[in-house]
């Protein structure tokens, strides 16, 4: 009897849409798919498996005896618990390790000393190819998408053209008796996603735009022809998914789109929210930017349903923007998308910002605190700090400029997993100015606050200034917390209580 079997492992994200859609590829062509997820999301604290955990994940796959075992490999951020799961597989099982995702094919000699194939790019058609030639017993170096060593020396494939019809290609899965989830020391049988209250999707794949910290700049560069990156799907692909997790998914109650950017187009938006309302009727969360955010658009997407819009802007300095993040957007651009989302009364709304790095001055960052100062409605802010990523285009800008040395860099980008998320929400500066006007930054949210901030802003040299601003910080983090838990709650109550 031919084995079809085929273990996928997730780390760091139980929902997983992209390894859903390569599940249901694999499904489609008749193989039989185990999935495991390996520990939960945590956005501020992530932590690395404990030694029971690691028991737990070495005893299921010692279970299986696989055409291969997959690995998603995302994201840098937790290339060391990889890298171990990797050693584990490669020392208890004979099946052949494949690792895809974002950083695998970006970097895929690297990942080659720690698994025998990569898959680059997009991955459904070339992980089917791959089994089926596993399962023959052919060759499979050769194969676009595919790097492997041969004779000691990576050999890395060129990819497949991008699939232009998204609607050709198999939507995610959900639920199955074939998944399993390690967390918090325990193997639970059962899909994580049918327990949740939020369902993850997206319209199209591709992003029109380059900026400097996003990797997905280094994977358009991975395909020669990359006209028609950004693509999109059709709208009834996108509502036939969204009744089938209706379906599955007896708590959802909200949707999240993570579209780099949401759909624009004005004949697809009008047949989208139109639909949406009639058909799914549930509050959605959108990415927004400001060069693709009208009032016209938000007003449409705000009476289907929208509830919540995260907007990056990055910096308050156009300077800072063009120069070292490649965003092209003016302060007057930036205001009219803040407007179109405060004139519409959008519930949630969200401002990204990239703040305290070397790149930039105090002036600079006195300039974010204006801007913020200036957005229009209520809003929360999401400050972060900057964490270089490998392969974006930041980090050789920053060896350019002498900021740090080659072998500094690359302790930066291979950091633990912990100091790595450490450095993406605090960087502990110790600039006085510096902390005065982020925290001015900071309290612009809240509207006493910000009435506060006006006057601290007047005196930025007096100590008693810096004092009551650092009092005044602490006091919003509180506040932070305070509408974090509350709106989780409302998403809770609302999911279990419909």
């Amino acid at each position: 009897m031919q084995n079809l079997r085929v273990l996928l492992i997730n780390f760091y994200s139980p929902k997983s849409l992209g390894l859903r859609f390569l599940e249901r590829a694999l499904s489609d062509a008749g193989f039989d798919v185990t999935v495991l997820y390996f520990k939960n999301f945590h956005s501020t604290h992530p932590k690395k498996p404990t030694e029971t955990e690691n028991k737990l994940f070495l005893d299921f796959i010692t279970q299986y005896n696989p055409l291969f075992i997959g690995f998603s490999v995302m994201s840098s951020l937790y290339l060391e618990v990889v890298e171990d799961a990797a050693r584990l597989v490669r020392e208890h099982s004979k099946a052949p390790l494949v690792w895809g995702g974002v950083y695998a094919t970006m970097f895929p000699e690297r990942c080659l000393k720690h698994c025998d194939y990569v898959l680059r790019g997009e991955g459904e058609g070339a992980i089917v190819e791959l089994a089926r030639r596993l399962k023959a017993g052919e060759n499979v170096d050769d194969m676009e998408n595919l790097a492997c060593m041969r004779s000691g020396e990576a050999v890395v494939n060129p990819v497949r053209p991008l699939v232009t019809n998204l609607d050709s290609l198999p939507m995610a899965e959900i639920g199955l008796n074939n998944k399993y989830f390690i967390d918090g020391g325990e193997l639970r049988f059962g899909d994580p996603m049918l327990s949740s209250v939020s369902y993850e999707t997206t319209c199209s794949r591709g992003c029109p735009f380059v900026c400097s910290y996003c990797s997905t700049v280094g994977i358009k560069r991975v395909y020669r022809d990359n006209r028609h990156f950004l693509r999109f799907r059709s709208v009834e692909s996108v509502i036939t998914e969204l009744l089938h997790a209706k379906d599955k998914m007896k708590h959802l109650s909200i949707v999240h789109f993570w579209d780099e950017i949401f759909p624009d187009d004005q004949k697809w938006i009008n047949e989208f929210t139109v639909r949406y309302k009639k058909e799914i009727n549930l509050p959605f969360e959108i990415w927004a930017h400001p060069l693709k955010t009208s009032h016209e658009l938000i007003q449409k997407l705000r009476k289907a349903g929208l509830f919540q819009a995260v907007m990056g802007i990055q910096s308050g300095s156009p300077e800072v923007r063009k120069t070292v993040f490649h965003r092209v957007e003016s302060q007057e651009q930036v205001m009219a998308a803040a407007k179109a989302l405060a004139d519409n009364k959008v519930p949630r709304v969200i401002y990204d910002f990239i703040l305290r790095h070397p790149f930039e001055s105090t002036e600079q960052l006195k300039e974010t605190y204006a801007l913020c100062d200036a957005l229009p409605g209520r809003f929360t802010l999401q400050l972060h700090d900057l964490n270089f990523l490998p392969g974006t285009d930041i980090v050789q800008e920053a060896l350019k400029r002498g900021l740090y040395t080659e072998a500094e860099m690359e302790a930066i980008l291979y950091a633990p997993m912990e100091r790595q998320y450490a450095t993406w929400w605090e960087s502990g500066s110790s600039n006085p100015e510096t902390v005065f006007w982020y925290n001015l930054t900071y309290m612009t949210q809240f509207k006493t606050l910000r009435r506060k901030a006006r006057k601290l802003a007047k005196k930025p040299d007096a100590p008693r200034s810096r004092h009551a601003a650092a009092r005044a910080y602490r006091w919003g983090k509180k506040l932070s917390t305070l509408r974090r838990y509350r709106q989780k709650g409302w998403t809770l109550v609302k999911g279990f209580f419909k």
